[in-house]
């Protein structure tokens, strides 16, 4: 789909692409979820090649920036539903293109567009934004699984946390790539202060997450170590008890064998054994 946004007596007004015409002033033109009759189209209206336009869709693509002599290549990452997009940008002088494997949220909230510059800056602007909501939306996160963490709530699935970890660093890995390509370009210093910003707060939610998982794996070895433990002292309870039964059931002449109540002397013996055992333990405060 493409749409076209233009000037239009100090307002913006809708048409599609086929009514473009450059006398309108400064026009965005939106594409996104293109087939190849669009990339045709758009070929045909704005001279842009199609393997440039392929570029865009690729969510492989790298951040770049290239210069032409009538035209910018801007290609950056943006955020939609807590994944990572590419977004191409062509910047000309009476419009800004911009293309997208799918419609994202990236046209400002303006009456009107003064020139090609200032749009730009109100795209990135734009993209900034979507960046800060997700950052929120995975700092909220981040706290309930801080919080389900310190409660020791090891019994939940440590898929969350990890889906988080990698959401942090492709979110890292696009603030970074973004701030190579924005400080190329000029007048954009607010935006690379607030992707200083951005990255600072992604650094510390990625600690936090560090810290989230070590403290999961503490909690389940030590869990693992409880278990173990109790393992541990059932089996010296037994260990006396197993050994005399053992014993008993040589075919062999033993001691008591023909006394009477042989059998409850024996258990008698067994049960002070496994008493003075727990005695033991608990003195030791091992249980």
């Amino acid at each position: 789909m493409i749409e076209v946004i233009y000037n239009s007596k100090n307002s913006i007004k809708n048409t599609n692409i086929d009514n473009y015409k450059s006398a309108n002033g400064v026009s965005l033109i939106n594409a996104f979820d293109l087939g190849n009759n669009d990339l045709s189209v758009i070929k045909r209206k704005l001279g842009i090649s199609t393997s440039t336009l392929r570029h865009f869709l690729d969510q492989r693509e790298i951040p770049r920036i290239e210069k032409y002599k009538f035209h910018d290549v801007i290609i950056i990452k943006t955020v939609s539903n807590k994944k990572t997009k590419t977004l191409g940008i062509v910047k000309h002088r009476n419009y800004i293109l911009t293309v997208c494997s799918e419609n994202i949220n990236i046209i400002p909230e303006k009456e009107s567009f003064k020139s090609s510059n200032d749009l730009l800056k109100d795209i990135l602007n734009k993209i900034i934004k979507n960046f800060s909501d997700n950052i929120d939306k995975l700092e909220e996160e981040v706290n309930y699984q801080e919080d389900v963490t310190f409660d020791e709530k090891v019994n939940n699935d440590p898929k969350p946390i990890f889906k988080l970890k990698k959401e942090l660093i492709y979110l890292k890995k696009a603030l970074n790539s973004n701030k190579e390509v924005i400080s190329k370009m000029e007048n954009m210093e607010d935006i690379n202060i607030e992707l200083n910003q951005m990255i600072d707060i992604e650094n510390t939610l990625s600690s936090r997450i560090t810290a989230i998982m070590e403290m999961y794996m503490s909690f389940t070895s030590n869990k693992l170590n409880e278990t173990m433990k109790s393992f541990t002292v059932i089996a010296s309870l037994l260990l006396l008890p197993m050994l005399i039964s053992g014993i008993y059931g040589m075919n062999v002449i033993l001691p008591m064998q023909n006394t009477e109540g042989s059998f409850f002397i024996i258990l008698g013996i067994m049960l002070i054994f496994m008493v003075s055992m727990l005695i033991y333990f608990k003195f030791r405060k091992w249980i």
